[in-house]
């Protein structure tokens, strides 16, 4: 099943043209969409120690309620693990398709850190956009106190 359906089913945000024309002005998020956000929200908190098993850290998770609602988790890359290690990981979710995605988007994601190669950056973080249309952004931060890194290109 793909992501964005996925993603909709669970957060009752797959809404049919004779459901929308049915389905009263509510001005945001219906009641059920807010427990089906809920619901994702508990199983991707639930998975925490699973990411962390995975070579990453929850830096933070933002939560947005509207009529497209979003949540998007920031992890902070800490460790390498093996690809044996990642497979069985992912076999442990088999069953859990979202904490799935997120892990192989993680494992994936986890390579960006080598798309920047100046060293006044640093790979900060990951984060999952969990939405209708799923992406998946690479953070860099400047390093702290950069302006004593001299580019060896500049000299």
């Amino acid at each position: 099943m793909p992501f964005k359906s996925l993603f909709q089913r669970l957060t009752g945000n797959s809404t049919t043209s004779s459901n929308a024309e049915q389905a009263p002005p509510t001005g945001g998020f219906s009641e059920l969409g807010v427990e089906k956000l809920k619901a994702v929200i508990s199983e991707v908190t639930n998975a925490f120690p699973l990411f962390e098993k995975a070579g990453f850290e929850i830096e933070e998770v933002q939560v947005e309620i509207g009529i497209a609602p979003k949540l998007m988790p920031r992890f902070r890359h800490v460790k390498d693990i093996s690809v044996s290690d990642q497979e069985a990981i992912l076999e442990e979710v088999k069953d859990k398709q979202l904490i799935k995605f997120m892990l192989i988007s993680l494992f994936k994601s986890s390579k960006m850190k080598n798309l920047i190669q100046d060293p006044k950056l640093n790979f900060h973080a990951i984060e999952i956009d969990l939405t209708a249309v799923p992406s998946v952004r690479g953070i860099f931060k400047a390093v702290t106190h950069s302006d004593r890194i001299v580019r060896l290109k500049d000299h």
